[in-house]
């Protein structure tokens, strides 16, 4: 963990308005696209869209926002694009449609937006940003990030083996101080009682949510099919991964309880998933 003295609260998840999403959502996945502007439009939250990126993920190649009007964009150059699927990164050019949101800070650490979940005054992120960026000293990174975040500090767990190795497929945020992860005690529990620990000992109360694997490969891509912790929140509205099994329901029931305040909708995700990301991967929540 790091130290970054006293600092203004993060923008976090429950205090983000408007949801953008990548132009190439509305054309590769029309339906959910429709199904998920109109629940968004329901709930009066502005919806923009992002043209020219390369490909649907959002969250990783867009900036972090760390105060209002302030945003701070690492280096995507993740490393399951390297090589022959580099046409798929989209460069800082993304920047240039946010000038009307405020300041962008740039950074060359290389760093996916879907590896940072925030709280308030600490994110949480998993080890993979210590491998891709080796040339690095991890301390002095840490502390890189904490103030380039601007929070008092990083909580960082280890991946689980998901190949993208972001931190919002594992945890997220409900209050500052309440997390929810997978509930892995059926398939893997060590790693399940070890992530559990790490979180309880930067003192966070944890709870889980249902997880399954649906084993399924989509152009050697692992399916996300059965993970519910990559919803998308935009204030008090939660958007929530749904599969048509009876876990949905008690996925819906166990975050209502957790989360009385918020209203909660439940989207089915199954074609989404299977592309190995779900709806906080194609989603950029922020505070306009």
């Amino acid at each position: 963990m790091a130290g970054g003295g006293d600092r203004q609260a993060m923008i976090v998840d429950w205090k983000t308005n408007t949801v953008c999403f990548s132009s190439i959502m509305a054309k590769r996945h029309r339906s959910l696209f429709q199904q998920l502007t109109t629940v968004l439009h329901q709930h009066a939250v502005p919806v923009r869209s992002l043209e020219g990126t390369a490909d649907i993920w959002a969250r990783d190649y867009c900036p972090i926002q760390v105060d209002a009007g302030r945003f701070v964009k690492f280096r995507y150059y993740p490393d399951y694009l390297r090589g022959p699927y580099e046409n798929l990164i989209t460069g800082d050019g993304v920047c240039t449609q946010l000038t009307d949101l405020g300041d962008c800070r740039k950074s060359k650490i290389i760093l996916d937006g879907g590896n940072v979940v925030a709280a308030e005054s600490e994110v949480v992120l998993t080890d993979k940003v210590f491998r891709e960026n080796p040339h690095r000293n991890a301390s002095k990174l840490e502390g890189q990030l904490a103030e380039l975040l601007e929070v008092d500090r990083c909580i960082f767990i280890p991946e689980d083996d998901d190949p993208f190795g972001h931190s919002d497929g594992l945890v997220r945020f409900l209050t500052k101080d309440l997390v929810v992860v997978n509930d892995y005690s059926k398939i893997d529990p060590v790693y399940g009682r070890k992530l559990r620990t790490i979180l309880r000992k930067s003192g966070l109360h944890v709870e889980r949510l249902p997880f399954f694997d649906e084993r399924r490969r989509t152009d050697g891509i692992d399916s996300a099919v059965g993970n519910y912790v990559n919803f998308l929140r935009v204030g008090d509205l939660i958007l929530l991964p749904a599969y048509g099994v009876h876990q949905d329901e008690k996925a819906f029931r166990r975050l209502e309880r957790l989360c009385p305040q918020a209203t909660i909708v439940p989207i089915p995700c199954t074609n989404l998933a299977r592309r190995g990301g779900i709806l906080n991967c194609v989603s950029w929540t922020i505070r306009v």
